[in-house]
């Protein structure tokens, strides 16, 4: 025979489902001020590629100019073409490029409130 639901353990069932699992949640971090500050790769926001844009990024210069940006995908790819060009930045292959300009444009991108 099965227990009956008690009012106490349907609401704590509803709060527990209300609640984000950090990690697992859709929406993804806009604002600095919410990235967590014991976040490995902090300031930057979680995301995939975020390790390519560390370590492609903290080499040369603060990752507060990263988190300063901001922009498109496409001025984002200027910058990388200019960075490689004229500031002496190693080019990177094309697959850690192409993870670069996904997580600069998707959580970084114009919506970023840097």
């Amino acid at each position: 025979m099965k227990k009956p639901v008690t009012h106490l353990g349907a609401a704590l069932a509803a709060l527990l489902l209300a609640v984000p699992v950090q990690g697992l949640a859709d929406e993804r971090i806009t604002r600095l001020a919410d990235v967590p500050e014991d976040f490995e790769f902090h300031p930057l926001p979680p995301g995939e590629g975020v390790d390519e844009v560390y370590y492609g990024c903290i080499a040369c210069h603060s990752l507060r100019t990263v988190t300063n940006g901001g922009y498109s995908r496409r001025v984002w790819d200027e910058l990388l073409d200019w960075m490689v060009e004229d500031q002496g930045m190693m080019d990177p292959e094309p697959d850690v490029r192409e993870a670069m300009l996904h997580y600069l444009s998707t959580y970084i991108g114009e919506d970023w409130e840097g």
